[in-house]
């Protein structure tokens, strides 16, 4: 079975063998519309086990791409985050005790991790670039 996403919609499709052409075609078996997680009840009793499994499996991967890419969305945009929730204090915007007390552990956490991942803290002082850039 093929899955692709064809205009908004995610189309699956049966690739079987004509002999007497001597060549494989594809059938349309049905479609739903991209980013559904689930498969509709006829959609379903149109496939096998062996289908549906691959469309499980197929989804399970396209979760765990999405996973990536929120990750490295998120990655991407923490030290400009970082660096205006900076601005902000040094401004005197007011933070209640419970932000504060998030913030410095959430550095501290991820102060660990970076460590564990081998990630060492650079020496820097307020001018100079990341070497780690």
């Amino acid at each position: 079975m093929q899955i692709r996403h064809v205009r908004g919609r995610t189309q699956f499709l049966r690739t079987y063998y004509v002999k007497e052409l001597k060549r494989s075609k594809q059938k349309l078996i049905g479609s739903i519309a991209r980013g559904a997680t689930e498969l509709p009840p006829d959609l379903a009793a149109k496939m096998n086990e062996e289908e549906k499994a691959e469309f499980a499996a197929w989804l399970d991967k396209q979760r765990e791409a999405e996973r990536e890419a929120l990750a490295a969305q998120e990655i991407d945009r923490l030290p400009h985050s970082l660096q205006n929730v900076a601005g902000h204090v040094m401004r005197g915007v007011p933070l209640t005790g419970g932000q504060a007390l998030g913030m410095w552990e959430g550095m501290a956490q991820l102060r660990r991790q970076l460590t564990k991942a081998g990630y060492t803290k650079p020496h820097l002082t307020d001018k100079e670039p990341s070497s780690q850039e």
